[in-house]
């Protein structure tokens, strides 16, 4: 296969993904790994369509294989460390998270997932300073507000995470993943009416016919 081939065939791969025909996209990356095994393009993207099979440890070896051949891509760190995160690997994604950082200081999603990560390891005060790190370049960041008034809750500064709830709020006043979080918030200090109001609206957005909008789940975030 010649080198103008092989690029044919990674787009005409890259289509069948987009269109969630996966097997058949494996299969054309496949033919270029046949020719290529080196093909970081055609490993990274492969990982992504097992990531999005549910087959993460598959996902995780063409990563690796990726990595193997080019240790400087930050994108494949990512999805690696998110991958990772996925399937509760938390301090094996940090490394992940910090690789993708050390090539490239502004990858935000890499920065924000850290953060994730460092929450679901309880380190709230290090998840902070990247929410922190995030909301002073892109003040209006949802994800970001809201996690960092996860990790304030769980500090126990429970009224200063309700403004940070309230901030995600404003912009998108149905987040059921928000109100949740706020409810737990107002809850722990002993606001039992309102933090009924907001499972009210959580459930009321998570009812039959309507959109929870969390955002939950979403790649890339």
């Amino acid at each position: 296969m010649i080198d103008m081939d092989i690029r044919a065939v990674l787009e005409e791969a890259h289509r069948l993904k987009s269109m969630g025909r996966y097997n058949e996209a494996i299969a054309h990356y496949d033919r270029i790994l046949n020719e290529d095994k080196n093909n970081t393009s055609a490993l990274e993207n492969k990982g992504e369509v097992f990531y999005y099979l549910g087959r993460h440890e598959d996902a995780i070896g063409c990563y690796d294989q990726a990595l193997a051949a080019n240790p400087n891509l930050p994108t494949v760190w990512y999805e690696k460390g998110y991958t990772l995160r996925k399937i509760r690997r938390y301090a094996e994604s940090l490394a992940c998270f910090d690789r993708a950082l050390a090539i490239d200081p502004d990858y935000t999603f890499a920065l924000a997932n850290k953060g994730y990560s460092l929450n679901e390891l309880g380190r709230y005060t290090e998840a902070i300073a990247c929410f922190d790190q995030i909301l002073e370049t892109i003040p209006n960041n949802l994800r970001a507000m809201t996690a960092k008034g996860i990790a304030l809750r769980e500090l126990g500064k429970n009224e200063e995470a309700l403004g940070y709830f309230d901030r995600a709020l404003a912009f998108n006043p149905i987040n059921s993943f928000v109100w949740y979080n706020k409810a737990i918030a107002l809850r722990n200090l002993g606001k039992t009416k309102e933090a009924d109001e907001a499972v009210r609206i959580v459930n009321k957005a998570q009812a039959p016919g309507t959109s929870d909008n969390t955002g939950v789940g979403v790649k890339k975030s």
